[in-house]
């Protein structure tokens, strides 16, 4: 089989027939799978995936008895996957008929990882075309590639990508699991440790910014998820200081700027207590709280992550009071 498409998906029933129908129109020949993990969703999107599936050998359908967001569907996908190369796809987006050229580079090249040109649709009216300045001609390794376009962006999504499967799961790196934002401290690793990496021109995939998305939900996990993604680039940048001195750079001022922007009191007063006063618990804060404290030791940090850090009580206190405060305050000026 040449190519496994993993599509995670959650409450995805208004876009996940037209993603896995342009993937089965896209590639002809059966020479393919489409492994669709639901991270159990709430609306019908398991009946629609199984209603093709039953009618498309080259679909199936996984089913999650409990959510643990994309980065566990993923790992589940990758898991079960029996293609050459795999590829990763959200499922409100679709796979555009360059994959046929991804495709041949890969088997020219036998590169672990084809880096392909993809659109960015930022607005409805506003698409880019997201790509980097390497030639079709061109292989490289994995740390060659990273210092060389890591400010191009090249690391930002794992979608538009081809993976050579038996490489990546041989490397065993999988996603973060339970948290949003798991993707780019991921691929940043993945990409560094590629033995060989090409670039394809040809678009493969047009990614839809969807307001909607689980990413973009109002709620205080959306904040902490952005903090602890902050930590995991900086524990990364750590590891690839020696190899890859430039990206590791890239690494810790991102995550400094990821921490730094996420717990602002703007940030802990912006969501109602009420949806979000589960995150004050063992399972879902303190882990967290204690990597912070470990950042604040090693790390110079400002006063308000210090605050969060040290004084859990005292957060806690002003998202509760300060919270429905700024919210009033809002209420009132855009009257």
């Amino acid at each position: 089989m040449k190519i496994s498409y993993i599509i995670p998906a959650y409450n995805a029933s208004k876009t996940i027939l037209s993603c896995i129908d342009g993937i089965c129109k896209n590639i002809q020949g059966g020479d393919f799978e489409v492994i669709v993990v639901d991270d159990c969703s709430t609306d019908d999107t398991r009946e629609i995936v199984s209603d093709f599936a039953f009618k498309h050998h080259e679909v199936k359908l996984i089913c999650q008895p409990q959510n643990h967001r994309q980065g566990a569907a993923r790992n589940i996908g990758l898991k079960e996957a029996k293609g050459e190369y795999i590829t990763f796809v959200d499922a409100d987006d679709i796979v555009l008929d360059g994959i046929k050229h991804a495709l041949d580079m890969a088997e020219q090249t036998n590169a672990d990882l084809i880096y392909c040109s993809c659109y960015h649709e930022k607005t409805s009216t506003e698409v880019v075309l997201k790509e980097i300045d390497m030639g079709e001609n061109v292989v490289m390794t994995g740390i060659d590639f990273c210092e060389e376009y890591q400010h191009e962006g090249a690391f930002w999504y794992p979608w538009g990508i081809l993976y050579r499967r038996e490489w990546l799961q041989a490397l065993n790196y999988p996603f973060i699991e339970d948290r949003q934002h798991e993707d780019r401290d991921w691929l940043a690793y993945v990409m560094s440790h590629a033995n060989t990496i090409a670039n394809s021109k040809q678009p493969m995939y047009p990614y839809v910014c969807n307001p909607n998305s689980t990413c973009r939900a109002p709620r205080y996990s959306t904040i902490f998820d952005h903090v602890a993604s902050g930590i995991r680039h900086i524990d990364l940048s750590e590891q690839l200081k020696a190899e890859c001195p430039k990206l590791s750079a890239t690494l810790y001022a991102f995550g400094m700027e990821e921490i730094h922007h996420s717990i602002r009191l703007r940030n802990l007063t912006k969501y109602p207590w009420s949806d979000n006063k589960h995150l004050y618990d063992a399972q879902c804060l303190q882990p967290l709280m204690a990597d912070i404290k470990r950042m604040c030791r090693t790390y110079p940090m400002p006063t308000e992550v210090r605050i969060v850090a040290y004084c859990p009580l005292l957060t806690k206190a002003t998202a509760f009071v300060a919270g429905p405060l700024a919210l009033l305050i809002r209420k009132l000026k855009h009257k």
